[in-house]
């Protein structure tokens, strides 16, 4: 198998190229939305207290997740993944038309802006992982990991375009409309989503409350007897919490440490946005077998290392923003790819709901921690604080790597 692939092979197939092609508007929609919300909050409150209350909106979004992921592997098991990832679309389309109607009518306040956040962090729950599984359902196994990758892309450029486009959308038309956009940006998806055939055996009859929790245990069992699964989802859990909240604190560290707006906000995750593009475009060119033998430690080095220098030399945030852009996206394919990968079929919904379980309800916590640790510290103390615990990390599990491998192969 070639070392160099194309970047944009699984795109030849007409059911994943549609579900790419539409989730990208949406993923721009979204974008827009969360860039909004965030300095809604942060023009909410004062200074002092506003990272804490993004963190506590980050926190809503994510955290129920910890929840509601194992149980989606379940259904998504059962009932197939195109089913389950229709219904939160949906619900979120849902959720999208209501905060245009809050802010249209100047009906928005931080109760209503708290409990939307609840919504979606449920229904992000079943979200991550039937879009992982619906994606492995539509395309061939030797092709998995470079639609994944392909996901990160559009996603990383969406967090590029959007914050963008959320920066102009409020100086020339307000924030209603930004909103307007995202809700109407869930109809091509949802659309895409009714025409593409579902081929998943859905269980019906022996559907119970037993039959639900063994399944539910099995696949707990399944991942933690697999010693590469729990090496890569303890690596993940270490980003979730101290590398993810770099990106969600942004509008905070924007404000009071970069002394910026919403426009300064927009060029820093557009920065990071086009890292995340081009590290997804390296990651999708390398062949399967060899992205999930990949050592994401050194990922987290840079990444660990970039924190730090945006800390202590904010005007380098931009710069800094595209390095963690690049590292963070060719991370979640890498150990993504290999979860997905390394799963067989009837186990894959629920080993992926749980790498979603992790990321999910990780980078909420951590955003929610560190937020409010930053209303007493300072939001730069905070990165600096998390910069230096990736590396910690990092460079510990590499230097054990070495250590291992000048190990005598036999022990008499």
């Amino acid at each position: 198998m070639a070392r160099v692939m194309n970047p944009y092979r699984a795109l030849k197939n007409k059911h994943y190229r549609n579900f790419w092609s539409a989730q990208s508007i949406s993923l721009i929609g979204t974008w827009i939305d969360t860039t909004l919300r965030g300095w809604v909050a942060v023009n909410l409150f004062s200074e002092d207290k506003a990272a804490g209350f993004i963190g506590l909106i980050a926190f809503l979004k994510g955290f129920p997740s910890v929840f509601f992921s194992p149980i989606a592997g379940v259904l998504i098991d059962w009932f197939g993944p195109k089913t389950i990832l229709l219904y939160t679309q949906l619900l979120d389309a849902a959720n999208a038309f209501f905060m245009a109607y809050l802010v249209w009518k100047g009906l928005l306040n931080p109760f209503f802006l708290l409990f939307l956040s609840l919504m979606m962090g449920i229904t992000s729950g079943f979200y991550l992982p039937s879009r992982n599984t619906f994606i492995s359902n539509i395309v061939p196994k030797d092709m998995l990991p470079n639609a994944l990758a392909l996901h990160s892309m559009i996603f990383n450029v969406a967090r590029m375009v959007g914050p963008t486009i959320a920066g102009f959308v409020v100086e020339l038309y307000g924030l209603e409309f930004g909103f307007i956009v995202n809700a109407i940006s869930f109809l091509p998806l949802i659309v895409v989503l009714l025409l593409i055939p579902d081929n998943h055996a859905k269980i019906y009859g022996n559907v119970s409350f037993k039959k639900f929790f063994e399944d539910l245990m099995e696949g707990v069992r399944y991942v933690s007897t697999n010693s590469v699964l729990i090496n890569t989802f303890v690596g993940l859990t270490m980003y979730s919490l101290f590398g993810m909240p770099f990106g969600m604190l942004m509008q905070a560290f924007v404000k009071s440490v970069v002394k910026s707006d919403i426009l300064g906000y927009g060029l820093i995750m557009g920065m990071m946005g086009v890292g995340a593009f081009i590290g997804a475009n390296i990651v999708a060119s390398i062949n399967p077998e060899r992205l999930i033998k990949l050592r994401e430690d050194f990922l987290l080095v840079v990444i660990g290392t970039s924190i730090l220098i945006a800390s202590i030399k904010p005007a380098l945030t931009p710069y800094a923003a595209f390095l963690i852009g690049a590292c963070q996206s060719s991370f979640f394919n890498i150990t993504n790819s290999r979860t997905q990968l390394l799963s067989p079929s009837n186990m894959k919904g629920r080993t992926i709901s749980l790498y979603s379980f992790v990321n999910n309800g990780g980078s909420p916590t951590g955003t929610f921690i560190l937020g409010m640790l930053g209303n007493f510290v300072g939001i730069k103390n905070v990165y600096i604080l998390s910069g230096l615990i990736l590396l910690f990390f990092a460079i510990s599990r590499l230097f054990l790597l070495v250590n291992l491998s000048k190990q005598p192969k036999n022990f008499q």
